[in-house]
């Protein structure tokens, strides 16, 4: 495996501001895994991304989703112009850990931060089948993958990203952080 790359995890609640992250992060030429859409190409129905996605991780572990991301990771890293890859969608420890020992120091992890509200009303705009229509089913949601461990993911990132203001302050802060990266 070489050693001059960086694997970057993006963890957060959902519509914490992820997908804008791996948006910026593109735009700048950074090939992006979504972890969302690894176990949306394989659940049987859209409206069952979350049931499928706790199937998988009770029969192959809770690390399944990260071991599916590793081949294409792998692939990425062929390619020897590529020195940084983001993979969108951390959810829990195991993850982090699979990460880890896969990429030693090169894994570094950044959890966006984001308002509970301003979530909510994120996750009404984007109008996904599978999301739902009230804050009660929001915060359930947020209770099943704070069950998978994200909020203990969150707490040991290595950096923190603060999606409280506009996009373009969002912008600004993941384009200080490559910046750094590089």
């Amino acid at each position: 495996m070489r050693r001059d790359h960086k694997i970057v995890g993006i963890t957060g609640l959902p519509a914490s501001g992820k997908t804008e992250v791996s948006k910026v992060m593109e735009d700048m030429g950074i090939p992006t895994i979504r972890m969302g859409d690894v176990v949306r190409k394989d659940a049987p129905r859209i409206e069952d991304v979350g049931r499928f996605a706790d199937l998988l991780r009770k029969k192959e572990g809770m690390d399944a989703i990260a071991k599916r991301c590793l081949p294409r990771i792998e692939e990425i890293l062929k390619d020897r112009a590529i020195n940084i890859i983001l993979i969108e969608g951390i959810r829990n420890l195991e993850e982090v850990e699979f990460f880890k020992s896969s990429f030693s120091d090169n894994f570094i992890l950044i959890a966006i931060d984001s308002p509970d509200r301003k979530r909510f009303r994120r996750v009404l705009k984007r109008g996904r089948e599978d999301v739902t229509r009230d804050f009660e089913s929001f915060k359930r949601r947020d209770t099943r993958e704070m069950n998978w461990g994200i909020d203990r993911v969150i707490e040991m990132a290595d950096m923190k990203i603060k999606n409280d203001s506009s996009l373009e302050d969002l912008k600004k802060k993941v384009r200080d952080i490559v910046e750094m990266l590089v």
